[in-house]
């Protein structure tokens, strides 16, 4: 029986080649679908992040585009405002009272003041102020002639003559008590004669500035040339300190209009625009953070990256389900490659093991016919019984072959599966080492399963024969069963479980394991780790035969240098198991006749010695054409007919139809190395009481032709029936005849 496991990792490499071809295009595959999916996934998520980049773009630069448009409508604005302001101031510094052809009246001239300011509804006062000679005229509603000369507005002015229109920057108005700042300009005449100035009110372009909602995070402010904030639409308190846009005028330089990203030290980088207002020195400057700006891009692009994630998660789930069924799909097809390969395996070997067979039959039994004849201690003996003891090793190589070429189990009954291991156990002790330990652990409950005994005790022996080799000169072997229930269907190594309860046996060692490659394989027929001469490699690809043909499963797990475990999986049956046969006594002919037939003339004489020594009268033919001649000659003359099933001339089931069209009640035994699945039913249609196998034992055939001539007299009879494992018999005699 060949071992399938190598007992040295380092024989792991020789696996390679056979598994190779399948595996690379099972892995190539799979590569390939990780790749296809991988390309895809990234090409989504490039694509997302594309678009979430262009759509920050656009959103930035369509920001920018509103806040140039509303800095330049209010640039103009501004600049209408303060031409307005400035022509007003020009007609009061014509109201000066000591100029000639001006109102001496004073208060003639602020109703005058007055009148001018009524149209421009951004100024608050309009005054003439001149503390040299008491001038102090006002629109504002005051009697009280403040003193203005500390203002920059009246110093400016002063100190420069060619100042021309100055905008102050913003204060408190100390006659109206209001934010303000003043536009002025210096009275004609020789030397400094006073100033005219209009006070613009800050709170009513605030206003106007809250009308424009920009969003939150968003700034609009009018400033100075120089900087000085004059009106925010943010600050209600006037601003004390340097305005943090100076920065920003800087970049402007001398431009009309500018763009910019600015970091704002309160409402961080913001995207500005610049705009000077035309003909003054004032600067309308607006603009939004960029985080405000973003957003609602922001949200959308969450939303494109929740949408991305999810479908490039499908993707990674469906191609993982994918590759789980692709691993399931190849199981199956290796199972049913497996399968293939035995069946094809077995009609090759049955051809060549039906010659083999009938060389096989005659010498083993002209060597048990020898051994009868001679002393035991002779030379002659001892050459017999070495004979005898190869042609057995032969035959257990012949019926190893053969299993691949009988599908299906042969007699099944329920079977107490505790006794079926404890002889394997036993079996097994007779040869280990003595470092080898092989342990056995069965529940006291009953297992009862339905099974062909000869082939479930030769599947137990084979997993644990493997085992202890693979141990090798030391180690443990562990045999353990207990009752499972599965609750649902899975995939094994060999076969497939379903819901139902099991009887589950594991077989483990303490071995070196094996490798990926080597569990791949090792259910193949022929294939084996061991070395030249030390194993056939049939013992695994048996085990896989018998477990498919009993609806069971097995598993395998093993890794390099962890060892290995075999698990069946045995469906449990109901019933009572099946008693111990009692010995019998192989039955005696009563001189019947029995037509012979065979294609081997040694086999023919062999089964003549036989039959007459068990007391039947033989007839032998070699082949069917010379059988059917002689039983055309007399056919009531014989009771029954031994056949084998392949012969050159004519097969054994048209020579048995031939002559049961002479003698319709005819008993008919065929005999044939190697059945195929057809002959069942081919048997039947030729009317076969009996199908035997060879080599087999002398009493099987006794037996069979003590059945069939007692039931020649039946009114009916049954189909064939196989006989493959006779009942054991005290002291057989010629054991092995065809």
């Amino acid at each position: 029986m060949g071992s399938s496991r190598s007992p040295a990792p380092q024989r792991a490499a020789s696996l390679a080649p056979g598994a190779a071809p399948d595996g690379a295009r099972g892995r190539a595959l799979r590569v390939r679908l990780v790749l296809v999916v991988v390309v895809v996934c990234a090409a989504v998520w490039l694509s997302a992040l594309f678009d979430a980049l262009r759509d920050r773009a656009a959103t930035l630069t369509q920001a920018e585009r509103q806040y140039d448009n509303v800095t330049g409508a209010l640039a103009e604005q501004a600049a209408r405002a303060l031409q307005a302001t400035d022509l007003i101031l020009r007609q009061a510094a014509l109201l000066d009272p000591d100029v000639a052809g001006a109102p001496a009246d004073r208060d003639a001239i602020a109703d005058l003041l007055r009148r001018h300011m009524s149209g421009v509804p951004q100024v608050r006062n309009l005054f003439l102020f001149d503390p040299a000679r008491g001038l102090h005229v006002s629109s504002a509603p005051s009697s009280v002639n403040t003193d203005l000369s500390d203002r920059a507005y009246y110093t400016a002015q002063r100190d420069d003559p060619n100042l021309g229109l100055y905008v102050s920057e913003p204060f408190i108005s100390r006659v109206t008590g209001d934010p303000t700042f003043v536009l002025s300009r210096r009275l004609a005449g020789a030397g400094f004669r006073g100033i005219a100035g209009a006070a613009v009110d800050v709170t009513y372009i605030r206003r106007f500035y809250h009308a424009l909602d920009l969003g939150d995070g968003s700034s609009i402010e009018l400033l100075r040339s120089d900087g000085t904030a004059l009106v925010s639409r943010e600050h209600d308190t006037l601003a004390s300190g340097p305005s943090p846009w100076r920065g920003a005028l800087t970049a402007l330089g001398q431009q009309q209009a500018l763009q910019l990203r600015f970091g704002h030290p309160t409402l961080g980088d913001m995207r500005l625009s610049l705009r000077r207002v035309p003909g003054y020195p004032a600067i309308v400057v607006a603009g939004r953070s960029e985080r405000a700006i973003l957003q609602d891009w922001r949200a959308k692009t969450w939303t494109n990256v929740i949408r991305t994630f999810v479908i490039t998660a499908l993707a990674t789930v469906l191609l993982i389900a994918f590759l789980r069924q692709l691993a399931r799909h190849e199981r199956v097809t290796r199972q049913l490659h497996q399968s293939q390969k035995l069946e094809a395996l077995g009609t090759l070997a049955g051809g060549i093991a039906h010659d083999f067979n009938n060389v096989l039959g005659a010498i083993l039994g002209y060597g048990e016919l020898g051994i009868e004849h001679t002393h035991p201690g002779t030379a002659l003996r001892r050459y017999l019984d070495n004979i005898v003891m190869a042609a057995n090793r032969a035959r257990d190589l012949v019926a190893r072959i053969l299993a691949f070429s009988r599908p299906g189990v042969g007699s099944v009954a329920p079977l107490m599966l505790q006794r079926t291991l404890t002889e394997v156990r036993n079996l097994s002790a007779a040869a280990l080492l003595p470092h080898v330990h092989v342990e056995l652990r069965v529940p006291s409950e009953p297992l009862v399963v339905a099974a062909d005994a000869s082939q479930l005790h030769q599947m137990f022996a084979n997993l644990v024969t493997n085992a202890v080799q693979a141990v090798g000169q030391a180690g443990q072997v562990q045999i353990h069963a207990a009752r499972v229930d599965v609750e649902g269907e899975r995939v094994c190594t060999v076969g497939r479980l379903h819901r139902g309860s099991y009887a589950r046996v594991d077989i483990a060692d303490t071995g070196s394991g094996m490798s990926t490659n080597q569990v791949e394989r090792i259910f193949d027929p022929f294939f084996t780790t061991k070395p030249v001469g030390e194993g056939t490699g049939l013992g695994l690809s048996l085990v896989h035969g018998i477990v498919l043909d009993h609806g069971a499963a097995l598993d395998v797990d093993s890794r390099t240098g962890a060892g290995t475990t075999f698990s069946v999986y045995l469906p449990l049956a109901s019933g009572e198991p099946v008693p111990e046969p009692v010995p019998l006594v192989p039955p005696a002919g009563s001189g019947e006749t029995i037509l012979v037939v065979d294609d081997e003339e040694s086999l023919v004489h062999l089964a003549e010695e036989v039959l007459a020594g068990l007391g039947y009268e033989p007839v032998g033919c070699v082949g069917a054409t010379q059988a059917l001649k002689v039983f055309r000659a007399a056919p009531e003359r014989f009771d029954a007919v031994v056949s084998d099933a392949i012969m050159p001339d004519m097969p054994g089931t048209e020579l048995l139809a031939q002559l049961r069209q002479l003698r319709p009640d005819l008993p008919a035994v065929l005999v044939s190395g190697y059945g195929g699945p057809d002959l069942q039913a081919q048997a039947a249609a030729a009317g076969v009481q009996a199908i035997l196998t060879k080599p087999l034992h002398a009493t099987e055939l006794a037996a069979s032709l003590a059945a069939i001539l007692a039931a020649r007299f039946a009114p009916t009879v049954a189909g064939p029936s196989s006989v493959s494992h006779p009942q054991p018999v005290a002291h057989p005699t010629k054991e092995e005849i065809l």
